[in-house]
């Protein structure tokens, strides 16, 4: 297993935790305190504005353990944080795979849900149409399908807009925790990490976000789905020895995941989606065709899972 030449450093991962868990607490707090709803972005905007505020918290909290306590300087802050060799042939080419892996999860998803009978595919009775109408008064000026249909044509847009926001979980979870984490094991660095990025969505799940659950139960499902895409988005990590496969993957998710509201009328969230139970399915079948890929490799070539590129000097640092 890839392991960093030194053990955890305990007191510095959790001093990162502490700040990264405090801050979305003190953004959306006050949106907690008036049961603001994330659901209804339309509804609550401040909410949702402190939401996206809330993925730039882990980076930052990664930025300041790096400087204050870790005592890094110039580059070596990059070095740190993951963001050198950000733009690699490699790093573009697992990019690709990653967005792609994302839009497996997401249509495989839906594909399971509808064929459980869990949602059914109608965009004439969608959430968004509902909203739209809510919101203006009248009925949308395009049939809901040619608008899916377009939106599909600006997804480059949305993965690059979403990007933004994105990097900056990514530099936090990817970037700095998952390297201090390696010497548990890959694997075990993989699955902790990928918990800590779950549990971190605590009060936006108290809001509403994603299975209106509002609850530790929404909570625990936030884990199971973050532990499952962590170890997908971690893998892209190791594998590559780039962060933009991260960012992109990441970006392409959220992206992805938006248009549910177009195409189906309101459902169980709980049960479809890249996140609850149909996206569990999905997810373990995709870290299956990894840990293939992995042992096919380790049997041609003797190398290990996620690490037959990985440069030791920027992933233990």
């Amino acid at each position: 297993m890839l392991r960093s030449p030194r053990g955890v450093h305990w007191s510095t991962v959790g001093m990162f935790v502490l700040l990264a868990y405090g801050a979305p607490w003190v953004l959306l707090w006050p949106a907690i305190q008036v049961s603001a709803d994330l659901s209804d972005p339309a509804g609550n905007p401040g909410a949702y504005i402190a939401t996206v505020a809330m993925m730039f918290t882990p980076g930052l909290a990664a930025l300041l353990v790096a400087v204050t306590l870790q005592r890094r300087r110039g580059k070596a802050i990059l070095v740190e944080l993951g963001l050198t060799g950000f733009f690699t042939r490699r790093g573009w080419r697992f990019a690709l795979a990653g967005i792609t892996g994302a839009a497996v999860l997401i249509s495989g998803s839906w594909g399971l849900g509808m064929l459980f009978g869990w949602v059914q595919l109608d965009p004439e009775h969608s959430v968004a149409k509902e909203l739209i109408v809510r919101v203006t008064g009248e009925q949308p000026p395009m049939p809901m399908a040619l608008l899916a249909l377009l939106q599909l044509l600006n997804l480059p847009i949305g993965i690059a807009i979403t990007a933004i926001a994105a990097i900056g979980e990514e530099v936090g979870w990817r970037g700095w925790l998952l390297p201090k984490l390696l010497p548990l094991g890959t694997g075990w660095a993989l699955c902790v990490s990928g918990a800590i990025w779950g549990l971190w969505h605590a009060p936006a799940i108290l809001l509403g976000l994603n299975y209106e659950e509002r609850n530790p139960l929404g909570i625990i499902m936030m884990m199971i789905g973050c532990v499952g895409a962590g170890v997908l988005i971690g893998w892209l990590r190791l594998a590559s020895g780039s962060l933009l496969p991260c960012v992109l993957a990441h970006a392409a998710l959220n992206s992805f995941a938006s248009y549910q509201s177009i195409l189906f009328p309101p459902f169980d969230e709980r049960l479809v989606g890249p996140l609850a139970i149909t996206g569990w399915v999905v997810m373990a079948l995709l870290i299956a065709a990894c840990v293939l890929r992995a042992t096919r490799l380790r049997q041609r070539h003797g190398s290990q899972l996620g690490s037959p590129e990985v440069r030791n000097t920027e992933l233990s640092q």
